[in-house]
């Protein structure tokens, strides 16, 4: 009788060791950190977007290279938020700390407002590789609005390292750092037009 009751708990604390699993832990884009200002009355209005995403980054998990053309899709390392909203809601924030004399929204714009430029593009890479390289790799310009033509077409590459290369959080902040340079260079090239 002992060794059945011993046997029946067993088997419960193995199936109920079965059906648990990790965690998941979930991660933003952050925006540089700094003090808002108002804008002048007559400031200039930038618009950011539309930012093409590659298909494969259109999924809430953390994505990573491997070796070759494989990718790693980590179910347990999710983004907070799709990353073709964070990605312009970040750049568009950081630009408009960067920058006290302009106006900067994000796509979709309403038709109430008059756009002055529009920055455009398509991100070809944005993840990191196994040795915790982060990498953003995009095609973008500024364009002026009224014209309807590209000022400054440019496809840029912004590298940051993680430490230590596997952590997901370390991942992150070395991706949210290849944004804010990202940022720094739109709001230099927006400073040179003005």
């Amino acid at each position: 009788m002992i060794s059945k009751r011993v046997l029946w708990v067993l088997i419960f604390l193995f199936l109920s060791g079965c059906g648990s699993s990790p965690p998941v832990d979930y991660y933003t884009l952050t925006p540089i950190s700094g003090t808002g200002s108002v804008d002048p009355v007559d400031a200039k209005m930038l618009g950011i977007g539309p930012l093409d995403i590659p298909g494969y980054l259109v999924r809430p998990q953390l994505v990573t290279q491997e070796s070759g053309s494989a990718v790693n899709v980590d179910e347990f390392n999710r983004w907070a938020e799709p990353l073709d909203v964070a990605l312009p809601r970040v750049v568009a924030t950081n630009v408009d700390q960067l920058l006290d004399s302009i106006v900067v929204v994000t796509f979709p714009y309403s038709a109430r407002v008059r756009i002055d430029y529009r920055l455009i593009g398509r991100v070809v890479r944005f993840d990191a590789d196994q040795s915790g390289e982060a990498v953003l790799e995009v095609q973008w310009g500024v364009q002026d609005a009224e014209a309807n033509t590209v000022l400054t077409p440019r496809r840029t590459r912004y590298t940051a390292q993680a430490s230590p290369a596997k952590d997901p959080g370390a991942v992150v902040t070395a991706l949210n750092d290849t944004v804010d340079a990202f940022s720094r260079d739109i709001a230099s090239n927006i400073q040179t037009l003005l």
